[in-house]
């Protein structure tokens, strides 16, 4: 699995998905070697990215 970068300040962070959602994204994390979490914050800023880029 992927190492996380003790400095970095981590927040808990709760959130409810629908399950099939849920369970695709265990599975995606199982095939990349990866922790849901990471998954998710990757998800996170992409979409952040996408919002900024469209108020340009």
């Amino acid at each position: 699995m992927a190492k996380t970068t003790k400095d970095t300040e981590r927040k808990l962070f709760g959130v409810r998905m629908d399950r099939a959602l849920m369970v695709q994204l265990q599975h995606l994390a199982t095939d990349q070697d990866k922790y849901v979490n990471e998954l998710l914050e990757e998800a996170a800023k992409d979409l952040l990215k996408k919002y900024r880029e469209k108020v340009k």
